[in-house]
């Protein structure tokens, strides 16, 4: 009995010396432990990119409205793009290798009007020639000036057949003359479309234009159930015709000439009209006037099948002649006794990442040589309005690649966005020989994409869904991030603490732990943050219910009230340690 009345004691004696020493240090624990809270709700550790794109640890940073976007380093899509020349397309001419050509004997050279798209791992590239539309092509990759295929036999030195040839009644559709072709794969029929400006005849379209000279435009939709291939033509049928109707398509007759139609298609998908979406055709209308000689205006054409039931726009929504217009300084001032002015060529690309058409538009004030200014425009509601710069046109006369001289022939851009490199390709006609203009290359003009950021997907919690107070748990998170970025992530553990991880590569699980005081219900959630600082949505929520547990509450009202105890009764420190000493407990 007295043994067990000693064993109690000395039980009871050690808890209180625990207490005793335990109690004098609870504050500083109290205290470490509120600030590591607050470290871990306010400052976060950042992690970062060097310049050799390596991540690094940059320490740590505030995390209330600290941000790592680098807001206007790429810009919007629809920025200005910074074009340069790199040269010209090489496919020799079989005779004269000095010519650089894919045909021979047609005016020396590539004549123009191209349009360029990519197609099976291959750059194709439709041009016409003598009113014939051809096509060369060249393997998708980063290097693009060299080595395109051939418009002929390298044996026989015999021409392959065209895509697209005059053809039809005389006079009638495509009669005498095929040209500014484009192309346009349908995304839901799967139909090949083939596009080409050609010259009816007045006859056909105006009766009462007869014996009246001038030229008069339609756009003619030639189909294929194949791709476009070297040498292989489209079926060419003379009922897919768009014709002028409207006042500003139709033109002018000025001291007895004709000038007037439509001409310069461009197809580009917009999958927004309509239940499935709508080829939307822009093309050029010509409208003389008193004063000018050829007012050339930019508009478009909607279609279901590309082909058929056009619906056009009456209003032309891009009009250089107009003085608002930022193109319009580049129509002046015009040659004495030639008074062109307005949109030569245009060339639409549809952009569905960036919600928008590109245009690259060459502007001029006059046919031939010089003063032309092939410039960049964007439209991000595929058509309606344009945004430009007024002062900064992408290839401006003096602007040529070497050997062109300043008032060498331009015209006929036409632009590729190239998703795998990232970049925009600008292939134009440019004449290096201002005694022969028709001595005309393909030129190539390159600009860097802009790249866009895509937020994490939403991240995924993984942990138990019970638990004691005072214990800790661990829990799993991870995101991915489209762009293979590192992420960090943003946790609520629902007791009014947030924290944030460190970054770590994408797709990888993060393990965090934590503690809940408190009995209850608690929803955690979590989003995840790349390195440019887009976020992603909040995750579903992960209930966590939380009971007592007993034996730490016991204990701790115990500590608590000797605690309270001898620090109400501070005189009873030297009795403590006597009887430590007479247990033997302290020397």
């Amino acid at each position: 009995m007295i043994k067990r009345s000693f064993v109690f004691r000395k039980s009871l004696v050690i808890g209180i010396i625990i207490l005793f020493f335990g109690s004098s240090l609870l504050p500083a624990i109290s205290g470490l432990n509120t600030e590591a809270n607050n470290l871990d709700s306010h400052n976060t550790e950042y992690t970062g990119f060097d310049d050799s794109g390596r991540l690094v640890d940059m320490g740590f940073i505030q995390a209330e409205g600290v941000s790592s976007k680098t807001d206007g380093t790429n810009g919007p899509l629809g920025e200005w793009p910074d074009f340069t020349p790199i040269g010209f397309i090489t496919a020799p001419h079989p005779d004269y290798p000095e010519y650089q050509t894919h045909l021979y004997g047609d005016w020396g050279a590539i004549v123009g009007e191209e349009f360029l798209f990519l197609q099976d791992g291959k750059i194709k590239l439709l041009y016409h020639s003598y009113h014939e539309t051809y096509m060369t092509e060249h393997p998708h990759q980063e290097e693009v000036l060299s080595d395109w295929a051939l418009g002929y036999d390298p044996v026989t030195k015999v021409k392959y057949m065209p895509l697209a040839r005059p053809g039809g009644p005389s006079p009638g559709p495509a009669w005498e003359h095929t040209d500014t072709p484009s192309y346009i794969q349908h995304p839901i029929t799967g139909e090949h479309l083939l596009y080409n400006t050609v010259r009816p005849g007045t006859v056909y379209l105006h009766p009462e234009w007869e014996n009246l000279p001038g030229w008069e435009g339609a756009i003619q939709v030639a189909t294929s159930e194949m791709p476009p291939a070297i040498g292989v033509p489209f079926e060419q049928t003379y009922e897919n015709m768009l014709i002028a109707e409207y006042w500003w398509e139709q033109g002018w007759n000025q001291n007895g000439v004709i000038k007037g139609g439509l001409s310069e298609p461009t197809p580009v998908w917009v999958p927004h009209l309509g239940t499935q979406g709508k080829v939307r055709l822009f093309y050029r209308g010509l409208h003389g006037s008193p004063g000018s000689y050829w007012n050339w205006r930019i508009s478009y054409a909607d279609s279901e099948d590309g082909k058929t039931g056009w619906t056009k726009n009456p209003v032309p929504t891009f009009d250089p002649s107009n003085p608002s217009n930022p193109a319009y300084q580049w129509t002046l001032p015009w040659p004495e006794g030639f008074s062109f002015r307005g949109a030569w060529q245009a060339h639409c690309t549809g952009d569905v990442r960036a919600d928008g058409v590109h245009m690259i538009l060459m502007v001029s004030n006059q046919n031939y040589a010089g003063l032309g200014h092939i410039a960049y425009y964007w439209s991000p509601d595929w058509g309606d309005t344009w945004i430009a710069h007024p002062d900064n046109p992408i290839i401006a006369p003096g602007q040529f690649p070497e050997g062109v001289p300043p008032e060498g022939f331009q015209r006929t851009p036409t632009l590729l966005i190239d998703e795998e490199y990232e970049r925009y390709i600008l292939a134009y006609n440019a004449g290096y020989d201002i005694n022969e203009k028709w001595k005309r290359r393909t030129y190539l003009a390159t600009a860097s994409r802009p790249v866009i950021n895509h937020p994490p997907e939403i991240p995924i919690i993984t942990g138990p869904t019970n638990g004691k107070t005072g214990t800790a748990y661990d829990y799993d998170f991870i995101a991915v991030d489209p762009d293979g970025g590192n992420v960090r992530y943003f946790i609520d553990w629902g007791d009014e603490i947030t924290e944030w991880t460190s970054f770590t590569p994408s797709n990888t699980p993060v393990t965090v732990n934590h503690t809940w005081t408190e009995k209850g219900a608690y929803l955690i959630k979590v989003k995840a943050e790349d390195v440019c600082g887009a976020e992603s949505d909040w995750s579903d929520s992960l209930t966590i219910t939380i009971t007592k547990n007993k034996n730490r509450n016991v204990n701790t009202q115990f500590l608590n009230f000797l605690q309270n105890f001898l620090t109400g009764h501070p005189s009873l420190l030297p009795i403590l340690q006597q009887l430590l000493l007479r247990l033997g407990l302290q020397n």
